[in-house]
C-alpha cells in the first residue's frame, strides 16, 4: 500500500501536474506525459492498491480462512508495478527506452492473469443464486486482463510513445469502469452493512446492480471507435448515462444517504471518512450523465474528460482508498494503528485537492496562469494528503514485521 501511494506521488502526480501547468519535457510531449501519468496511476497505484486489498476481502468476505499464496500476491504486484513505471518510463522518453513501453505493458498483462487465477481461486461460499456477491470479483479480474491486452495492443500499434486516443480512453475506461468499479462494489455490498450499519442489499438488487454495471460498460466499448470497433457515439452516451444512473442507484440501495440524516460518528475514522469520499462518485455521475445528456459541453474536449475522469480517480477513488487503509491497517495488521490520527488529514487534503483539479476544465479549456496556479495547488495537496498516508502505511508495514519476527524468535 505504501509503495503504490508513493507512486502515484513521485511518478502519476508529477506527471499530471507537469502536464496540466505544461512544464518541463510536458511543454512538448504532452500527450505522450499525459497517458504515462494515467498508467502510472491506474496501474502503479490503483490496481497495486486493490489487487492488495483484494487479496484480503476474498478470503474474509467468502469465509475462507486460508490465505492466498504468497508468491502470487508478489508477482500480481511487483507485475503491475514495475509494468506500469517501465510503460510510462517508454512513452515519455521514447526516443531512448521505446521498448520499455510494450515490455512494461507484457507485464501488467501478466500481473492480470496472475490476479484471475488467484481470484478465481477462492470458490464462493454461497451459489450465484443466493449470494451473486463473487461475481463482482470475478468480472473485475476479467476486465483487468481485457484491459492489459487492450493497453498491450496499443502499445505495439502506437508510435512516438503515443497511443492512439481512442485506444488509450478504451484502455482507461475499460479499467475504471471495469477492474475498479466491479472492486469496489464487490467490497462495498458486503462490508457497509457491517461497518456503517445500513441494511444489507436484497439479492435482486445485489444482481441488478451487477448488470446494469457491466451492461453499461459493453454498451460503451461497442461505440468506442477502438481497436476497430465503431465510433458511434449515442451508444458511448448510452453507456455513460446507464452507468451514471446505476451509480446513483447504488448509492440509494447501499444506503449511504442515510448515514447522512444524522450526525456522522467520527470514531472509528472510517466512518466518517466513507460517506464523504462517496460525495466524489456521486459527482461523478451526475457529471457523466451530464456529458452524456449534452454531448456539447462534456464531450468538448479532452480537458474536460479528463476533468471528469479526475472527479472519479481524484474525488472519490483517493479518498476511498484511503478510507479503506482505516479498516485494513487495523483489522489486518497488529489490531492498533501506529500514526492513525494523520490517516483523516490525508484525507481532508486530498478532498481538498479535487475540487480544484476539475472545476476549471469542466468549464474552460483556456491555459492560463491562474489555472497553472489552481492545478499547482491541487497537486501539491494532493501529494501532500498521500504522503502522510503513504507513512502511516510504512509505519504499520514496519510494526508487523516486528511483530511476526517476536513471534517467530518466541517472544511474546
Amino acid at each position: 500500500m505504501s509503495v503504490s501511494l508513493l507512486i502515484a506521488i513521485f511518478g502519476g502526480l508529477l506527471l499530471g501536474a507537469l502536464a496540466a501547468t505544461d512544464s518541463g519535457f510536458a511543454d512538448e510531449r504532452w500527450t505522450e506525459t499525459v497517458q504515462a501519468h494515467g498508467d502510472l496511476q491506474l496501474y502503479g497505484w490503483v490496481a497495486v492498491f486493490i489487487s492488495i486489498l483484494t487479496f484480503e476481502f476474498i478470503v474474509r468476505l467468502n469465509g475462507r480462512a486460508a490465505p492466498l499464496p504468497l508468491a502470487g500476491r508478489v508477482a500480481v504486484v511487483v507485475s503491475l508495478a514495475l509494468g506500469a513505471i517501465l510503460r510510462a518510463v517508454g512513452q515519455v522518453w521514447n526516443g531512448r527506452a521505446e521498448a520499455a513501453w510494450p515490455a512494461g505493458a507484457a507485464l501488467i498483462v501478466l500481473g492480470s492473469l496472475v490476479f484471475a487465477v488467484l481470484v478465481f481461486s477462492v470458490r464462493p461460499a454461497n451459489p450465484v443464486r443466493k449470494d451473486p456477491q463473487s461475481l463482482w470479483f470475478r468480472a473485475a479480474a476479467l476486465w483487468l486482463i481485457v484491459a492489459a491486452i487492450a493497453g498491450l495492443a496499443g502499445a505495439i500499434r502506437g508510435t512516438g510513445g503515443v497511443m492512439a486516443l481512442s485506444e488509450s480512453a478504451f484502455v482507461v475506461e475499460l479499467t475504471v469502469r471495469g477492474f475498479i468499479m466491479n472492486s469496489v462494489l464487490a467490497v462495498a455490498v458486503r462490508a457497509f452493512p457491517g461497518h456503517l450499519e445500513v441494511p444489507a442489499i436484497e439479492r435482486q438488487r445485489h444482481g441488478l446492480l451487477f448488470v446494469l454495471v457491466n451492461v453499461s460498460l459493453v454498451l460503451w466499448m461497442a461505440g468506442s471507435g477502438a481497436f476497430g470497433l465503431a465510433d458511434t457515439g449515442w451508444l458511448r452516451q448510452l453507456g455513460d448515462m446507464g452507468l451514471g444512473a446505476t451509480l446513483l442507484l447504488a448509492t440509494w440501495w447501499l444506503g449511504v444517504p442515510a448515514l447522512f440524516q444524522h450526525r456522522i460518528p467520527l470514531r472509528p475514522y472510517y466512518r466518517a471518512m466513507i460517506p464523504l469520499a462517496w460525495v466524489g462518485l456521486v459527482a461523478y455521475a451526475v457529471a457523466l450523465g451530464a456529458a452524456a445528456i449534452f454531448p456539447g459541453w462534456g464531450e468538448r474536449d479532452l480537458f474536460a474528460v479528463g476533468a471528469i475522469r479526475h472527479i472519479f480517480m481524484l474525488g472519490f477513488m483517493a479518498p476511498l482508498m484511503i478510507a479503506m487503509s482505516d479498516i485494513v491497517l487495523s483489522r489486518f495488521g497488529t489490531g492498533e494503528i501506529r500514526g492513525e490520527r494523520w490517516i483523516p488529514v490525508g484525507f481532508a487534503l486530498v478532498v481538498v485537492s479535487w475540487p480544484l483539479r476539475v472545476v476549471l476544465p469542466l468549464f474552460t479549456s483556456e491555459s492560463s496562469t491562474l489555472s497553472h496556479a489552481v492545478f499547482g495547488g491541487a497537486a501539491i495537496f494532493a501529494a501532500a494528503g498521500l504522503a502522510l498516508v503513504a507513512w502511516v502505511c510504512a509505519k504499520n508495514a514496519l510494526a508487523i514485521r516486528g511483530r511476526v519476527l517476536a513471534s517467530r524468535s518466541g517472544v511474546v
